[in-house]
Parts: C-alpha cells; structure tokens; sequence
C-alpha cells in the first residue's frame, strides 16, 4: 500500500474540474492502492466500503435495463473507466466504449485497461460524440457527468443519435431543486463547469429530443445513506505521517459535508431511464 508524505495536490480540487478530478484520481490511490470510481456511493447495507457503495450505484442503474450479454454499451462520462471495467468484466457485454473529456482520465483508463479487448476509450465531448457512429449503441450510460454539460440539450440529441432504435438509455444527474440555485461567484461555478437543470428541464428537453422516459427515480436517500460510516473509509496506517491523516480527515469532512449539505436542501440525485421515442 502507497503512504502520504505530504497531500498537497489536496489543495487544487477547487481550481477547476480537471485539477479536482486529478486530485480525487491523487487520493484514491494514496489512500487505497488503486484508483475507485469517481462517483458517489450507494446504500445496500451496513458495514460497506466506499468502493462496494460505488459499485452499488453501478449495479442499481443497471439494473433498470436488459442484460448487457453481447451488446454494444457506452458510457458518456467515463472519468477514470474504472466503472467501464467493471461492466466489461462483471456484465459481458460485446464492446463497451468509454468517452471522457478530461485527457487526463482518458490517460488511466488507457493503462488501466490490461489488455481487454473489449473495452475501448476516447477523448470525446458528450456533445458531440464524434467517435461513435449513428444507431450502433445498445444501452447508453452516463452516471454523475452530465451536470458538467454546459448544452444538455445537445447531449441529448446525441442519444437519439446514436442509439439503435431498440436502444435504451440510464441517466443519473444531480440536479437543481430551484431553478434559482445560486453559487458563491459565477466564476467559481464556470471554474467548475456547474450546469445543473432542474427535473422540469430534463423531462420537457427529453421529449424535445425524441426520447421517452420510462422510468424516473430520486435516489437522493439512498446516496445520502451511503456515506454512513465513511469516518472508517481512512485509515491511520495508509495515510504516512499523523499530520497527513489529519489532513485527510479534515479534506474528507469538509468534501462529505459539502456534498451532504447540497444534496439535503439545494440538489436531487436523480435516476432517468429510457429509449428512442418509437416511430
């Protein structure tokens, strides 16, 4: 297992999206010897790791569609690809492809890889997916990412796009209460590219783009649930010095405390799933 000297990359996770997931990508694998899901966990029972809770949000939204045995899967929003594996080990599908912006997440997942041959990542921008072809997907997914898009609307279009006709399709967003969420500085959300919708939004934009929402679900309670227990995620004997898990301790009551206190009164986590409008 990989101590701490110094967790200074700790610093940068609020100068933009691409530094905090550098960061978080950082601490995991100080922290745990490997990189983990960049999404957050999911409730099922007592006594879980946060790396069980992750894989319990996976397996959740998952469930929700048909078996993914030999078909062709996306997910938008890939981060680390780290929930691209799992599925192409745990799921069988025939090809998963992972499309991320960030280079720098594109990087691991590449390493991560280890010779899979039916995995694939691209830097791609969910607004575009240049790289994936018309009516050549089976099931889209895209977990926590599309609060990033600063054009929804376009990302939407792309999932009519790309979808075969007997496609579906499994969003999860956090998502604005109030069409009036306000931040500290406009700055400080365009340095985080923060473009919540509100659950109105979603629904009357996925009718304008042809896709039908068959299934809908706030698991805010259940993700809420999921950090119970979570003093016990870091421990004394991976952090190096006394000083570093000090800091770790305080880094991670003061991300779990944003993330909890947003989610109780200003943000939902919602559950979308659905298909091609059928002509």
């Amino acid at each position: 297992m990989n101590t701490v000297k110094t967790p200074s990359f700790l610093l940068s996770t609020a100068n933009s999206t691409r530094r905090y997931y550098k960061s978080m990508n950082n601490l995991y694998v100080r922290l745990f010897g490997k990189h983990l899901m960049l999404h957050y966990p999911y409730y099922k029972s007592d006594f879980e790791s946060l790396e069980k809770r992750q894989v319990n949000l996976t397996d959740y939204c998952l469930s929700h569609v048909e078996s993914l045995l030999n078909k062709q899967v996306l997910e938008v929003g890939c981060g680390n690809g780290i929930q691209a594996l799992y599925i192409a080990d745990a799921l069988s599908p025939l090809k998963i492809l992972g499309i991320d912006l960030n280079p720098d997440n594109i990087s691991i997942a590449l390493q991560d890889r280890n010779g899979r041959l039916n995995i694939d990542f691209y830097v791609d921008d969910a607004q575009k997916l240049d790289t994936i072809s018309d009516n050549s997907i089976d099931v889209l997914l895209c977990i926590e990412s599309a609060f990033h898009y600063p054009q929804k609307e376009l990302f939407l279009d792309q999932i009519k796009r790309v979808l075969k006709p007997s496609g579906e399709f499994v969003i999860t967003d956090i998502i604005n209460k109030s069409p009036k969420r306000k931040y500290i500085t406009q700055r400080w959300k365009n340095k985080m590219a923060f473009h919540h919708w509100t659950e109105v939004t979603y629904l009357q934009s996925f009718t304008e783009a042809g896709l039908d929402i068959r299934y809908k679900e706030n698991i805010t309670s259940q993700v809420l649930k999921g950090y119970q227990g979570s003093n016990k995620w870091i421990r004394r004997e991976n952090c190096g010095s006394f000083l570093s898990f000090l800091l770790f301790k305080v880094f991670a009551v003061i991300q779990l405390g944003i993330n909890t206190h947003l989610l109780k009164k200003k943000e939902d986590y919602i559950l979308f799933v659905g298909s091609p409008v059928k002509l």
